[in-house]
């Protein structure tokens, strides 16, 4: 795989973060964003790959949903196959 395609795999999933985080409403009660959950399989499907038993083979590569998740500074949870993220502050 070269950089070229790496940087847009890891294009692609980044904005499939930040759609999935612009139509969640998991704030708190005191009004301050907590972490969003994504799944794995749609981390994979935006990026244009196919996800099955915690692997994304995409076009050029194969990683893990963990791998996937901590590409965007997140945590995955292999129990419950999703990976969370830290909501992006506004100024």
């Amino acid at each position: 795989m070269n950089s070229r395609m790496a940087l847009r795999m890891i294009t692609l999933a980044g904005l499939a973060v930040l759609s999935t985080a612009a139509c969640s409403s998991t704030t708190t009660s005191l009004g301050s964003a907590g972490p969003t959950r994504v799944s794995s399989s749609a981390i994979c499907a935006k990026a244009g790959g196919t996800y099955s038993d915690g692997t994304c083979e995409g076009p050029d590569d194969t990683r893990t949903a963990q791998q996937v998740c901590e590409a965007h500074n997140g945590t995955y949870f292999a129990g419950g196959d999703y990976c969370e993220v830290a909501p992006i502050r506004k100024p």
